[in-house]
């Protein structure tokens, strides 16, 4: 994956992750009581809280470069939250978290799902490509194998693998394009990012 490619996504990860107060592991309490706090006096016509869990709320991060238009809603439920964010050049991301949400819907079909496993999060571009997060509570081998075969079974050419820190990795290339997977965890409480991006 492209230096450039990583800093995009990991950029609207970072921008959905502060928005969202949560780091992927809020509560569903403790998201809808960031969604009815008051947004900070240093934004405009933000004073108080929305009227509905529902409500759109637009901000500009300050970190970000450009007049970037953010987007950010949640769940009625207050089980997942969601965010666009359009860039100045009029790149859209799309970023989902949340205690099971759906996959995006240009989830390429021959990169293959862990049986059982559920989408936590999501992350994805037209341009840049996407990365979905899985939780399942299977044995990080076993989801790693999964991973290999059935990408080669598919006609993925399967890259040199790792193992660092307890977290076990490979990447695989097929036409033009790209699929990194990351496994880490334990059983009980294993994390899967499936990565796909353009190769260039």
């Amino acid at each position: 994956m492209s230096s450039k490619t990583i800093r995009t996504l990991l950029t609207a990860a970072a921008a959905f992750l502060l928005l969202s107060g949560c780091g992927g592991e809020e509560s569903a309490r403790d998201q809808e009581e960031s969604a009815a706090r008051p947004a900070p006096a240093a934004q405009p016509k933000s004073e108080t809280a929305p009227k509905s869990d529902t409500a759109a709320q637009t901000r500009t991060l300050p970190k970000f470069k450009g007049p970037n238009t953010i987007v950010e809603k949640m769940d009625p439920d207050g089980k997942g939250m969601h965010l666009t964010a359009t860039s100045p050049e009029g790149k859209t991301f799309t970023a989902s978290i949340g205690e099971e949400i759906d996959m995006p819907e240009e989830f390429p079909s021959d990169v293959p799902i862990f049986p059982g496993s559920t989408p936590m999060a999501s992350m994805s571009s037209p341009d840049e490509g996407m990365i979905v997060t899985f939780k399942s509570s299977e044995e990080q081998q076993d989801i790693f194998d999964f991973y290999q075969s059935n990408l080669e079974r598919d006609g993925w050419q399967i890259l040199d693998d790792q193992k660092l820190g307890g977290q076990l990795s490979f990447d695989a290339v097929k036409n033009d394009r790209k699929v990194s997977v990351v496994v880490a965890g334990t059983k009980g409480d294993a994390r899967v990012s499936v990565i796909v991006t353009p190769e260039n």
